[in-house]
């Protein structure tokens, strides 16, 4: 759940940024919504005066306004006519609130009509007549038909509405990607080779988020993304940590392709201060009680590197991890000294050594539990769990080794 509302966050904050950009990508294939979805369905509006009803008449997408049409409104059964204006609005004002009334209009040999609706006693209503486009229908299925077609040889880049989400958690830097690979052409499109994005040297391995797309994959410190690429956008999204330590972090990202636009957007703790060379406006936003470090800068080429260092980092202190490593050589010592204190017989020689195997096995197991905490690469409660257990084991085994030299 936190990664979601992070990552909603992050869209949220950067969305006022990007000044004349898209709308944000909404899944794979980043398709608009189809007005004729949205044909004749009334939408109450504050900002439009009482009694007031506004029809607007379109072909096929709002782009394309149809002026000088007539529409037709049956008001409690009796009906009003108005011209629509070169935006293709037609406006009835004046309307008895609570009046039940439908909008309709033909278009050729096409007559288009609204929902029966009731006129609202505060605000007006707005609604849109969409008419058949044939023309745009027709290119639209000849799309559909190239993009369910064989792949051609392409290129593919990080589109505009990507982005570097950075987060402080309890011990490491948790890094999330979320990249929006775009395909411009009307065909899937191969590329020369899969698309690998390297993970940095002093991060853990890397783990794929929901919504991405089934061909990315991530294994140990690489994620790979293989085609064909679909006509629009395929949506990769992964994340990693890099454990906390340093008060700064650098987290340095080689770039398979090219990126239309860097955004990065991290939550800040205490001073913390974010600067790269790839951003060139940067501001803090508040957003869910929490304050955000917003960049953005323009395009990066294909095997260049964005580079984002976090300073005023809350360091980790390091003497936990020094007093478990002397208490680990402490019970080793003491376990040595008793293991040989005294003469034992060959049996009893032997079974010692089975322990003292043992002993390391379990030790190892717990080093190695350790680093996977330290890396963010096993969850809280898989860790507690292992770790219990490990440490129960240990205890037993150091107790029969005491029962053996007593």
């Amino acid at each position: 759940m936190i990664v979601k509302r992070l990552v909603a966050a992050a869209a949220l904050l950067l969305l006022p940024c990007v000044a004349g950009a898209q709308a944000p990508f909404a899944g794979q294939g980043g398709q608009m919504p189809d007005p004729k979805q949205m044909s004749g369905i009334p939408l109450p509006v504050p900002d439009v005066p009482v009694g007031t009803v506004t029809v607007r008449v379109i072909r096929g997408q709002l782009t394309n306004p149809l002026p000088g049409q007539t529409v037709e409104l049956t008001v409690a059964g009796a009906s009003r006519t108005a011209q629509t204006d070169d935006a293709g609005r037609a406006t009835f004002s004046g309307l008895p609130t609570g009046a039940q009334v439908k909008a309709a209009v033909t278009i050729g040999s096409e007559r288009i009509e609204s929902q029966d609706f009731t006129v609202a006693p505060s605000g007006g209503t707005r609604l849109m007549l969409v008419a058949t486009d044939a023309a745009g229908d027709a290119k639209a299925a000849a799309d559909r038909k190239l993009g369910e077609g064989p792949a051609v040889q392409g290129a593919v880049v990080i589109g505009d509405q990507s982005r570097f989400v950075l987060e402080i958690g309890d011990d490491a830097l948790n890094v999330f990607h979320i990249f929006q690979i775009v395909n411009t052409a009307k065909r899937p499109v191969q590329t020369d080779g899969p698309i690998v994005f390297e993970m940095p040297p002093n991060a853990g391995a890397a783990g794929m988020l929901e919504g991405s797309s089934p061909n990315a994959v991530a294994a140990g410190n690489r994620v790979t993304v293989n085609g064909p690429f679909p006509p629009g956008n395929t949506i990769v999204q992964f994340a990693y940590s890099i454990p906390l330590g340093p008060s700064e972090i650098t987290v340095a990202q080689k770039l398979p392709v090219p990126m239309t636009q860097v955004a990065v957007i991290a939550q800040k703790v205490g001073a913390m201060q974010l600067v790269s060379p790839q951003i060139a406006q940067r501001r803090e936003m508040p957003a869910e009680g929490q304050t955000f470090i917003v960049g953005q800068g323009g395009a990066v080429k294909a095997g260049d590197t964005v580079t984002l260092t976090l300073s005023g980092l809350p360091s980790r202190p390091s003497w936990p991890k020094k007093v478990a490593l002397t208490l680990a050589a402490l019970i080793l010592a003491v376990g040595a000294w008793g293991a040989y204190r005294g003469g034992t017989a060959p049996d009893e020689r032997e079974r010692r050594a089975r322990l003292h195997a043992e002993r390391d096995r379990l030790f190892s197991e717990l080093a190695a539990l350790e680093t996977e905490r330290r890396k963010g690469t096993v969850d809280p409660q898989t860790y507690a769990s292992k770790r219990g257990a490990l440490v129960g084991e240990l205890e037993d085994l150091y107790a029969g080794l005491d029962r053996q030299v007593a």
